[in-house]
């Protein structure tokens, strides 16, 4: 007996949140320029921190909560380089001495090796370990090319400098142009760099995160919602004007729906430039047999193996695919003309690092904490989300 694919995913979801409880919640959001499904699961927040003990605190997802977009973020940058590009005041050949005379460790690096993670970008110290904005973003004009990528390509430094390029090229602030060029055109009234304080009750909380860092047992108290989770933003964001390149752009459900159909449409870029950013730009066959990391423009572009793919097995070599650490997906394929968006918190109460980078083979489902208590690991929710799903809403899409 055949099983309906939205059953099959309704299962899925309901096996991720409600049994496995891998993540707090979920809000997915699937179709094409003209019609699609949308709907969210279980809370945006589960519990607080009172008098030193975690106590029940319990509010449910809705379609109009406010998600931090983590790496998600990049997708804006990349649309903006591009527009920018398309209006004729950057070129993708373009060396950044050209643009922006800050970096000047960078000076011929060029705009299109930026792009698709070809430079890799080094600080001299961890930008999120010094004590103030100011000395983070001294380290970020300061950053230097390292040798060339073997494996690894993805790395936060070539978005957080294109933001510089951008306010350079435009004269404008980052979010002005933002909100100028994607953001108000598509009607998009529920994404900030700031979340208001009348939307904090709505927006998903990305504290309490848990980590295992050296051994030492890492809790983070000072990420209530509206605060960006990643650190390296969190800390520029205290003294610069938000968002970075990177990271720290919150929006809804419908909102980031809005914006996966405005690139469909038309709306944003040009259909030549939107067919080029998911193209691979740096991967191949290594000596061992393996592949390198398959990037396109500030996105993935799809792995010949599934299973190190963050494309959706559905989605073809053109598609355009984020992923953010706080737990989210958006994916579009130009080709297809559909989208599929996964908006989830894996972040709150759980622990997301206990043995390093997130690995398939890796079945840890629980860890027993300093405290005596036991708490869900969500390290490898990225290896879920294909079987319980992104097959399933290919499947989906499949029948439009």
């Amino acid at each position: 007996m055949t099983i309906d694919p939205r059953q099959r995913l309704e299962a899925g979801i309901s096996h991720l949140v409600d049994e496995r409880k891998i993540i707090s919640g979920i809000a997915v959001s699937y179709g094409d320029p003209t019609q699609g499904e949308a709907f969210s699961r279980g809370n945006l927040r589960e519990v607080r921190l009172q008098d030193g003990a975690f106590v029940p605190d319990v509010a449910p997802l809705a379609n109009d909560s406010i998600f931090d977009l983590a790496s998600v973020s990049k997708l804006f940058t990349c649309i903006a380089v591009l527009q920018l590009v398309e209006r004729g005041k950057l070129r993708l050949d373009q060396t950044v001495q050209e643009v922006d005379k800050r970096f000047s460790h960078i000076a011929d690096v060029s705009l299109e090796d930026l792009l698709c993670f070809r430079a890799n970008l080094q600080t001299t110290a961890r930008m999120d370990a010094v004590p103030s904005a100011e000395e983070a973003e001294a380290l970020l004009f300061d950053i230097r090319l390292g040798a060339p990528p073997v494996r690894k390509f993805y790395t936060d430094m070539g978005a957080m400098a294109l933001k510089y390029i951008v306010e350079s090229a435009s004269d404008m602030l980052f979010w002005d142009f933002l909100r100028e060029n994607i953001i108000l055109p598509l009607g998009m009234t529920q994404t900030f760099a700031e979340v208001p304080e009348s939307l904090l009750p709505q927006t998903v909380d990305c504290n309490y995160e848990r980590r295992i860092v050296n051994g030492a047992y890492w809790l983070d108290t000072n990420c209530p919602p509206g605060t960006v989770h990643d650190p390296k933003a969190r800390l520029l964001n205290a003294a610069r004007p938000a968002p970075c390149g990177h990271a720290g752009l919150f929006a809804s459900l419908d909102d980031m729906t809005k914006l996966a159909r405005g690139l469909l449409g038309g709306a944003l870029l040009g259909r030549k430039t939107l067919l080029e950013i998911g193209v691979n730009r740096t991967g191949g066959k290594l000596p061992d047999g393996s592949d390198s990391q398959y990037m396109g423009y500030l996105c993935y572009s799809k792995q010949p193996v599934q299973t190190f793919s963050e494309v959706p097995a559905y989605f073809g070599h053109r598609t355009i695919a984020l992923n953010g650490f706080t737990g989210n997906h958006f994916s579009v394929d130009p080709e297809k003309n559909q989208f599929m968006i996964l908006l989830a918190n894996r972040i709150h109460n759980r622990a997301t690092s206990v043995t390093g980078r997130a690995n398939p083979e890796d079945k840890t489902e629980t860890i027993l904490w300093d405290d005596g208590k036991t708490y869900i690991v969500s390290q490898n929710f990225v290896y879920t989300k294909d079987k319980f799903l992104k097959n399933h809403i290919g499947d989906i899409l499949a029948g439009y």
